[in-house]
């Protein structure tokens, strides 16, 4: 083990006691692969029910039985956890572009600016089923309704990367961190019938940051392929919840706020579509968004493909 940390310390150090800055190994790499929402970016909406009007949901949410209570609606709601608990995101695609340059004449260590996107609930179709509507002296009866969402991240990074046995010119394993400004937003419509409302969230700005790590394969002069994972920390700092009235959160608005941070906010996400009881008050922590990446892609190096 003393050896092999020794090995990798050498080659670390050769470049910076052997070389000078060269700055002559500039590099575009392109990703792409998919992104899985970790901490409390994930979760489930809408909530399928999946029962009769009778029993928990009919108590729970004090709707007198005044159906068919002997049949199964597979009644569709918002997800009351949404927002206060968390995001909703299942399995998406992410892409990415980075430009590189090195600082020694190996390529062992390079300043990276990366711009990226991720895209959440990519495989998810549309949930449809039956919600809550009240007509007038009539009481409750049931509506079709249809739901889609899906989060999405774009960020600009700014970060370091170290390619220790990039002098082979054949593999290298390497690995580094970045420093991102991130714009987060989410969409998540509902429809039913002729008529359809969206919550539009965002984008929210937040600052965070970024571990990866992958392998290079030289297959040609002047390009590598590429493969390895990344984890984001999207919201480390800037979190926020909007407490005012005017702030709730309600299907027909855009530029809602995710509330991300400890408070207290208004919603009637969860509310029917008619017969609506007013805004709730909900009290939310602060919430992570994170995500892993898992990726392949190409580096290419122009100035080696001009024969430079």
């Amino acid at each position: 083990m003393k050896k092999l940390l020794l090995f990798f310390l050498f080659v670390a150090l050769v470049p910076l006691t052997q070389s000078y800055a060269q700055f002559d190994k500039f590099s575009f790499q392109i990703t792409a692969g998919i992104a899985e929402p970790m901490g409390d970016l994930k979760g489930n909406v809408p909530f399928m029910y999946n029962q009769k009007w009778t029993g928990y949901w009919l108590n729970y949410n004090n709707i007198p039985p005044t159906v068919d209570s002997t049949t199964l609606y597979n009644i569709l709601m918002t997800d009351s956890n949404f927002i206060k608990n968390n995001y909703g995101a299942k399995t998406g695609i992410t892409f990415s572009g980075s430009a590189k340059i090195n600082f020694d004449k190996f390529n062992t260590f390079r300043g990276v600016a990366s711009l990226s996107f991720a895209s959440f609930n990519t495989f998810e179709s549309d949930k449809s089923g039956n919600t809550p509507l009240l007509l007038y002296n009539q009481g409750y009866t049931y509506q079709p309704v249809t739901y889609s969402y899906n989060f999405t991240a774009v960020g600009f990074g700014l970060g370091l990367e170290v390619a220790p046995t990039s002098f082979t010119n054949v593999f290298t394993p390497y690995f580094g961190g970045s420093f991102n400004f991130n714009v987060l937003s989410a969409s998540f419509t509902r429809a039913y019938g002729r008529d359809s409302s969206k919550a539009s969230f965002g984008g929210e700005f937040r600052l965070g940051a970024s571990l990866y790590g992958g392998l290079e394969i030289k297959v040609a002069k002047g390009i590598d392929i590429v493969a390895g994972a990344k984890y984001d920390f999207a919201n480390l700092l800037l979190r926020t919840t909007r407490s005012s009235i005017s702030d709730a959160l309600e299907f027909g608005k855009t530029n809602l706020s995710l509330n991300d941070d400890e408070g207290i906010y208004y919603s009637n996400l969860s509310d029917p579509i008619a017969g609506s009881s007013g805004y709730k008050t909900f009290r939310t922590n602060s919430k992570a968004i994170n995500y892993m990446s898992f990726f392949i892609g190409v580096n290419i190096y122009p100035n080696m493909l001009k024969g430079k």
